[in-house]
């Protein structure tokens, strides 16, 4: 029923509002108990509980389990590609452009959740029972994501960006300590890394600047 102040189109805004609340509370509880309880112990009533619905509710958003999954998926790819679009990395020294580019593949790559997006795409990649169309979804969800990440390096290396390879290295390298830090933060006492940080970078800059030499190509 509307109220005295309602129009049809306000009622209908609000409705959808609402629906977008749900959806994110949703999301976060899907996260959250994966990360808290494991992949294959976060139940569908575990996450409806958590996030104050029913199960019928979230299917009647998200259809079934493999779709709430893949909404999760989204989700936080949605959020990474929003942050790496508005970083800024631009610095004096090499050293200092991929300093920059670390701490804004560290908000993803070195965050709890990207054990939650690793434990889903793991299993909707493999799993063989995850239908085709969601199968192309990650597919072209992983294509967007290797694209995403490549205006960071073209502001931190100059022409040296153009060289595939030695983007590919730098970007291995720095998620690749990234993501074995958050896997060994979830299994064991965290330490302060603060000069294995600063020692990565120093040497993915040193090693990117002397190919980069050897090649005739400027990194400035």
């Amino acid at each position: 029923m509307l109220e005295p102040s309602e129009t049809t189109e306000t009622v209908a805004r609000r409705r959808r509002t609402d629906g977008e609340l749900t959806a994110k509370r949703v999301l976060d509880a899907a996260a959250e108990c994966i990360l808290q309880l494991g992949y294959y112990q976060a139940s569908s009533n575990e996450i409806a509980r958590r996030a104050g619905v029913t199960w019928g509710v979230i299917q009647h958003q998200f259809g079934t389990r493999e779709g709430l999954l893949l909404a999760v998926l989204n989700d936080r790819w949605a959020r990474m590609e929003a942050h790496m679009a508005s970083a800024d990395v631009s610095a004096d020294t090499l050293q200092e452009r991929l300093t920059r580019v670390f701490e804004v593949l560290a908000a993803h790559y070195g965050a709890p959740e990207h054990l939650v997006q690793l434990q889903i795409l793991l299993d909707l990649s493999h799993n063989p029972k995850t239908s085709a169309e969601t199968r192309r979804a990650v597919a072209a969800h992983g294509e967007k994501l290797t694209r995403a990440w490549v205006p960071l390096f073209e502001g931190a290396l100059g022409d040296a960006a153009r060289e595939t390879d030695l983007v590919r290295y730098a970007f291995l390298t720095l998620r690749g300590y990234l993501q074995g830090g958050i896997i060994s933060a979830h299994i064991a006492d965290t330490i302060d890394d603060a000069v294995p940080r600063r020692m990565l970078v120093e040497g993915v800059a040193a090693a990117i600047s002397a190919e980069a030499g050897r090649r005739g190509i400027a990194v400035g």
